[in-house]
């Protein structure tokens, strides 16, 4: 028995790339590519939509599944994003100083091959990366490929030994692909941590209205230079006077305090030189009064003190005519 006809198909899979990203599923597409969003779950089973996507349907999206029964509905997040035929996995990459960290991009069409990778940094100069820069060949004792990826997965990846101040910034990721031309995309890059990860911080005990205003801080970075931000501090709260209130209010306490103390210092000096006036006038007025009293007295006589001797007359019954006069 011979065959009649034989044909063979591949089976066309979905061309855009479907990661997790953080513990979120992320859908990675170019843009007018038909895309599945989806859900499952092992109860309610699986749950998806097709779009055409257009950078409108970039975002969240939420998939609820759920069954006729009264019950829990299954909710998922999906993140759709409309990239280029390089994307980096995490646009916005948050890692601790001194720690190491990985720098992803990938090809939006899943499993299409890289021929080359390359990165530039913030500073420094580029340069170009492959599986076989391991860790012990870390380029600049500090870069290297993970050893989980591959440029035939469509991976363009670099490690980052130990993360330093100098490497915050964008990350330019570059690859060529099977069209023979190079793509791009950036990370930004953002350095975070604790005390030797290089915070710079002060614990204020107990806020005063003086507080307010421009904090500067400063520090030394590993590349030898200082750098400097400012921190702009606003005290809320009962008695919120400015700082040129509160300097009037001294200076006018000041004032009023030193005029009253001149008024009682010109006070008591004029009391004290009328007392010393009064003192000899009075002593002269005494002495002339004892003056003036003194002649009265050895002078004369008031006339209300002169004696007068009384007479006395008898006349005797038997001589009227004859009186007698004795004068004591």
């Amino acid at each position: 028995m011979s065959v009649q006809e034989c044909f063979v198909e591949r089976v066309k899979k979905d061309a855009y790339t479907k990661l997790q990203v953080n513990g979120v599923r992320t859908i990675l597409a170019l843009e007018n590519e038909t895309i599945s969003v989806e859900c499952s779950s092992l109860i309610a089973g699986r749950c998806e939509v097709k779009i055409n996507a257009t950078k409108a349907d970039a975002g969240e999206w939420h998939c609820h599944i759920g069954t006729s029964t009264v019950g829990l509905e299954s909710k998922q997040k999906i993140v759709v994003r409309i990239v280029d035929k390089l994307a980096a996995v995490e646009p916005n990459l948050t890692v601790v100083h001194a720690r190491p960290a990985t720098l992803l991009c990938v090809s939006a069409q899943t499993l299409t091959p890289l021929s080359y990778c390359r990165f530039e940094p913030p500073s420094g100069s580029p340069f170009s990366i492959s599986p076989e820069v391991t860790e012990d060949k870390a380029i600049l004792g500090r870069y290297y490929f993970p050893a989980n990826r591959s440029l035939d997965g469509g991976a363009c990846a670099v490690r980052l030994r130990r993360v330093r101040h100098d490497d915050r910034g964008a990350w330019t990721c570059a690859a060529g692909l099977d069209d023979g031309n190079e793509y791009v995309d950036v990370i930004h890059l953002e350095v975070q941590g604790d005390l030797d990860g290089g915070a710079c911080a002060v614990r204020v005990r107990r806020v005063r209205h003086d507080d307010r205003g421009a904090w500067t801080c400063a520090a030394g970075l590993d590349d030898g230079n200082e750098y400097v931000d400012v921190i702009h501090l606003e005290v809320q709260g009962y008695y919120t006077m400015s700082t040129a209130s509160v300097t009037g209010i001294t200076f006018g306490s000041i004032a009023a305090i030193a005029v009253l103390v001149i008024l009682g210092v010109s006070a008591w000096k004029k009391k004290t030189f009328l007392t010393g006036r009064a003192r000899p006038e009075a002593r002269e007025m005494a002495e002339e009064h004892e003056m003036a009293a003194v002649p009265a007295e050895t002078g004369r006589t008031p006339v209300g003190s002169q004696r007068t001797i009384p007479s006395v007359i008898v006349e005797s019954p038997s001589e009227p005519s004859t009186s007698i006069r004795h004068e004591h």
